[in-house]
C-alpha cells in the first residue's frame, strides 16, 4: 500500500510539471502565413499575414527598381517552390532570412511606384494581424531621390539591414591567425575578447629556437551558392538554395572524414550572403582551394548533367554566358544596393597576376570533370568558362559546379536524393585529394629543381 502511494505521488508531481510546461509556452517567431496583391485605379496595395506584430522598415532601391521590407526575423509558412504572381505595379515578390535577426521581402516593380502609407492592421473580423502597404506610380526622379532612404518604420526599427559584418562573418571568440611580433619567437593563437582586442602571450627569447609547426592543412572553402532572400532556380518540388546548401554539408562530410583538410562553408543556414563577400571569406581565412555549388535550369525540360566552370573574361559559349549573367543577379534580387558597385561585373580582365590561379583553376577542374564522369551525367562540353563575379579572388583557386539541371524531372529527384548527393561528395573528394596531390608534387619538383641549380653555381 505504501509503495501505491509513492508511486501516485510520483505521478501527481509529474503531472503537475507537464502541465506548468504546457501552460508557459516557448516564446516563438512572428510566423508570415500569407501574402496578397490587390489591384484598385491608380494604387497597388501589398498585404503580409502575420501570426503577431513584427517590427518593419521599408526602403526603395534603384537599378532595377525594387521595395525593399525588412522584418524582424519571421517563420515562413509558405510552401516551397510557390512565388507570389506579380499583379499591378509589383512583378513579383521574394522573401527569406537575409541575415540573423532581419528577414527580407523583395518587391521587383514594373514602374517606379512610391510608397504612399505603410502600417501594422491589428486582427479584425477573423482577419489576422497584417502589414499593409500601398503603391502608386511614380516618376523615375522621384524614384530615385527616395532610393537608399527609409520611407517606413516601426517604433524601434534601425536603419535598413546591410551585407553580413566581419564580425558576423567570424564571430567574437573564433580562433586567428598566428600573429608576428618582430624580436619574439613564439607566439601562440589569440582570440577576440568582448571588446573586440586580441590577446597574445609572447615566450620570452631564448637561445634555441624550437622545431617549427608541421603546415596546416590544407583549406577548402565550399559555397553553396544563392540562400534566405536569393532562392535560385526553382523545381518542381525544390529550390536551388536548399540543394546547394544539403550538398555543401555532404561534402563537408567527406572532406573532414579524410583527416587532410579544413573547410570553412560560405554559409552553413538558409541565409543571404553578398557574391563578393563568398569569395572575400575565402581570400580572408587563406583558402587553398574554393568550390561554389550550384544546380542549372533550363526552358527545355530534357536538359541533363553536370558542367563545371572556371573564370574568363570571354565566355566559352552562349549559354555559359547566360549562366553567368543569371547568377551575377544574386545580389539584385536580394534587394542589395548596387549603386557603388562596378556595374561591368563580367568585365574584368584577368591580368598577369592572375595566371597562376587561372591555370590552377583549370587543373582543378579538368580532375573534377574525369572524376565526376563515373558517378554522375555530365554535359558533352563539361568544362565552360565565364565571367562568375563569385569567382574573382585573384589569388585563391576557383570553379563553380552545376551539379545537374533542377528543370529536370530526373536530375531534381537525384539533386534532392541523400544517397545520390554522398556518391557527388566521394567523387568532389577524390579530385580535391588528386588536385593537392598534384600540386604538392609539383611543388616539390620545384624545390628539388632549385637546390640542384644553386648547388651547379660556379
Amino acid at each position: 500500500m505504501r509503495d501505491l502511494r509513492r508511486v501516485f505521488a510520483w505521478a501527481t508531481r509529474l503531472l503537475f510539471l507537464v502541465a506548468i510546461a504546457f501552460a508557459v509556452p516557448a516564446e516563438a517567431k512572428p510566423a508570415v502565413t500569407g501574402a496578397k496583391l490587390g489591384i484598385e485605379p491608380n494604387r497597388t496595395r501589398v498585404e503580409l499575414a502575420l501570426s503577431d506584430a513584427a517590427e518593419y522598415r521599408i526602403f526603395a532601391l534603384a537599378d532595377p527598381n525594387r521595395i525593399v521590407i525588412d522584418l524582424s526575423e519571421v517563420t515562413w509558412k509558405v510552401k516551397e517552390g510557390k512565388k507570389l504572381q506579380g499583379r499591378g505595379l509589383v512583378a513579383a515578390l521574394r522573401y527569406g532570412l537575409f541575415k540573423a535577426g532581419t528577414s527580407r521581402v523583395v518587391l521587383d516593380l514594373t514602374a517606379p511606384a512610391a510608397v504612399t502609407d505603410a502600417r501594422i492592421l491589428p486582427a479584425k473580423d477573423g482577419q489576422p494581424v497584417r502589414l499593409s502597404l500601398d503603391l502608386r506610380p511614380a516618376d523615375s526622379a522621384a524614384f530615385k531621390a527616395a532610393a537608399q532612404t527609409i520611407l517606413f518604420a516601426s517604433a524601434g526599427a534601425s536603419a535598413p539591414g546591410g551585407p553580413a559584418t566581419p564580425a558576423e562573418i567570424a564571430p567574437k571568440g573564433t580562433k586567428l591567425a598566428d600573429a608576428k611580433i618582430p624580436g619574439a619567437q613564439v607566439v601562440t593563437k589569440g582570440t577576440a575578447d568582448n571588446g573586440g582586442a586580441v590577446t597574445l602571450q609572447v615566450a620570452p627569447k631564448v637561445e634555441v629556437l624550437p622545431a617549427p609547426p608541421p603546415p596546416p592543412k590544407p583549406l577548402v572553402v565550399i559555397d553553396p551558392g544563392h540562400g534566405g532572400i536569393d532562392p535560385g532556380a526553382i523545381g518542381a518540388s525544390a529550390m536551388e538554395k536548399n540543394i546547394n546548401l544539403a550538398m555543401a554539408k555532404q561534402l563537408r562530410q567527406a572532406l573532414l572524414a579524410t583527416g587532410r583538410f579544413r573547410v570553412v562553408l560560405t554559409r552553413d543556414k538558409d541565409v543571404f550572403v553578398p557574391l563578393r563577400d563568398r569569395f572575400k571569406i575565402a581570400r580572408n581565412k587563406g583558402a587553398d582551394l574554393f568550390i561554389s555549388l550550384h544546380a542549372d535550369s533550363n526552358p527545355s525540360k530534357q536538359a541533363r548533367g553536370a558542367s563545371v566552370y572556371t573564370l574568363s573574361d570571354k565566355a566559352s559559349d552562349a549559354e555559359a554566358e547566360a549562366l553567368a549573367a543569371e547568377e551575377n543577379r544574386s545580389d539584385a534580387i536580394a534587394g542589395v544596393d548596387l549603386s557603388k558597385e562596378n556595374q561591368t561585373v563580367t568585365g574584368i580582365l584577368i591580368d598577369l597576376a592572375q595566371r597562376e590561379t587561372t591555370n590552377l583553376s583549370s587543373r582543378f577542374a579538368s580532375i573534377l570533370v574525369n572524376d565526376l564522369r563515373d558517378d554522375t551525367m555530365m554535359l558533352h562540353n563539361s568544362h565552360r568558362f565565364a565571367g562568375f563575379a563569385v569567382l574573382k579572388a585573384p589569388d585563391v583557386p576557383s570553379v563553380l559546379l552545376e551539379m545537374g539541371y533542377i528543370s529536370s524531372s530526373v536530375d531534381e529527384q537525384l539533386l534532392t536524393d541523400s544517397k545520390h548527393q554522398k556518391k557527388l561528395a566521394a567523387s568532389i573528394t577524390h579530385a580535391i585529394e588528386d588536385y593537392f596531390d598534384w600540386r604538392d608534387m609539383v611543388r616539390q619538383t620545384q624545390v628539388t629543381d632549385s637546390a640542384t641549380k644553386v648547388a651547379n653555381l660556379p
